[in-house]
């Protein structure tokens, strides 16, 4: 049987690189550094939950980054909500939806190279 989005019981992330953003995205699965989660457990924001992860260095990861200890921890920001009800959810493509307060909380630590688009419902 085949879930759409896909569904993840848990995460297991192998870095190729990092540039600094302190959320990433794998398709189904956002990943956030504890300093980053530690932001949103403390907000009264909805539609999200903060679970285990752990990372690893992928074989083409050691070029660019020599050893995975010297990346920050990270934290499985998993979406709970749905796109436009609550400050975090997701669009039927899977694409993250964030709050105005969802997006003012997320830019209090780096998301340089994060990609904002506003957000139209459907």
């Amino acid at each position: 049987m085949r879930v759409h989005p896909p569904q993840a019981n848990q995460v297991e992330y192998a870095f190729h690189d990092w540039l600094g953003d302190e959320l990433i995205t794998s398709h189904p699965v956002f990943l956030v550094t504890t300093a980053l989660a530690e932001v949103l457990a403390a907000s009264k924001l909805t539609g999200f939950e903060l679970r285990d992860a752990s990372t690893t260095l992928a074989d083409e990861g050691e070029d660019w980054i020599s050893d995975v200890s010297t990346l920050p921890a990270f934290r499985w920001l998993v979406i709970t909500g749905t796109a436009g009800d609550e400050d975090f959810g997701l669009m039927p493509n899977s694409t993250l939806v964030v709050s105005d307060a969802g997006l003012a909380a997320l830019r209090t630590r780096q998301l340089e190279f994060c990609d904002v688009i506003p957000y139209e419902a459907e």
